[in-house]
């Protein structure tokens, strides 16, 4: 137990101290099956990727390991998530992709009852150079209303000439998770990418979830001109997924289709699966 509650938050001193990067190098099932949607309430680790803020929001240790395959290759992720810290909480997460491993971690606290922030950071190292591309995300959570959450985002604030050559521009995100019925969420997360050249700037992506029975969850969503991290570039598509939550362990599956991308990359479908055990 004592390891569980320090391991995450030494790698995000080291990390925070040693590097200024965070970007969306993993999608977790559930991501992908909202359609890319979901920054204003991540679950569990998906805070480490999407919003470090909302990590403050739900205290538990979390170990997660998913698997993501598509046309042309497969990513692999493990992450450790610490939100019962008192000091501040953490997580920190590894992908190893085909063109690269990615490090991430995430650092939140809660400033003021339904509101905290977030910091994170990313560092990419490429297989075949072995060149290092850095940084910085930065996030607040606010629950505005019991039915509405709100988050706003900027990834690749420092958007130096690494980033720019690996297509990691600066984004703003203002996030929104809605919930007009019972076990009926509702995401919408609009972006803009002030300096991006390759296509639209501006896109979003949105997602429904809905609870069909008491651990049950099934998952649809739309992304249009959004980030598509497996394939190193953004386009438009959709996905669809389910998840069972039981009281010490979440199971995901999901499949996203890609139908039009920004490169000549294909239209391309990924299949993701992933368990997270939580305590």
């Amino acid at each position: 137990m004592k390891i569980l509650t320090l391991t995450p938050l030494a790698i995000a001193l080291f990390f925070l101290g040693n590097a200024s990067s965070f970007g969306l190098e993993y999608e977790s099932p559930r991501t992908l099956g909202l359609g890319g949607a979901g920054r204003a309430a991540p679950l569990l680790n998906d805070a480490i990727y999407l919003n470090p803020s909302h990590g403050s929001f739900t205290p538990v240790y979390s170990l997660f390991g998913g698997y993501t395959g598509y046309n042309s290759g497969r990513n692999y992720n493990f992450s450790i998530q610490d939100s019962r810290t008192e000091v501040f909480q953490a997580g920190a997460g590894f992908t190893k992709r085909d063109q690269n491993i990615a490090i991430n971690v995430g650092a939140s606290k809660m400033v003021v009852q339904r509101l905290g922030v977030g910091i994170g950071t990313k560092i990419l190292l490429d297989n075949n150079t072995n060149h290092t591309t850095t940084d910085l995300l930065v996030s607040s959570s606010f629950i505005a209303l019991p039915w509405m959450y709100t988050s706003l985002i900027v990834d690749n604030l420092i958007e130096n000439s690494s980033s720019v050559n690996r297509n990691l521009y600066r984004t703003g995100f203002l996030a929104f998770k809605f919930m007009p019925a019972n076990k009926v969420e509702i995401f919408v997360d609009p972006f803009y990418s002030p300096s991006y050249g390759n296509g639209n700037k501006a896109g979003y992506s949105a997602g429904l979830e809905l609870g069909v029975l008491e651990d049950f969850y099934l998952r649809m969503g739309k992304f249009q001109d959004a980030e598509i991290p497996h394939m190193n570039t953004r386009g438009s598509g959709f996905g669809t997924g389910l998840g069972w939550i039981g009281p010490k362990v979440n199971f995901e599956y999901a499949m996203s289709r890609a139908l039009t991308s920004h490169s000549s990359a294909a239209t391309n479908t990924a299949h993701s699966g992933s368990m997270t055990v939580f305590f």
